[in-house]
């Protein structure tokens, strides 16, 4: 098995700038405002991606989680 690959510098920056776009412009309840709505009328036109990569932007974590000390490991990585 390959090791994941760690994710591009640019596909980090952009995900953090939906994210900013999206958490100016989001408002829960409202239909115009709604993520589907801010992404056809803000994003889209401005950083040019599908609606795909705007969901799994979403989905990006911020920060990698924090390792575990207690899990056990085969092999010590350097």
């Amino acid at each position: 098995m390959s090791k994941p690959h760690a994710k591009q510098k640019s596909t980090l920056v952009n995900a953090k700038r939906v994210k900013e776009l999206l958490k100016a412009n989001y408002e829960q309840g409202r239909y115009d405002k709604c993520k589907l709505a801010v992404f056809r009328t803000k994003i889209a036109p401005e950083i040019g991606i599908s609606e795909r990569t705007f969901w799994r932007y979403l989905n990006e974590a911020d920060e990698k989680p924090a390792a575990d000390p207690n899990q056990l490991k085969l092999w010590d990585a350097p």
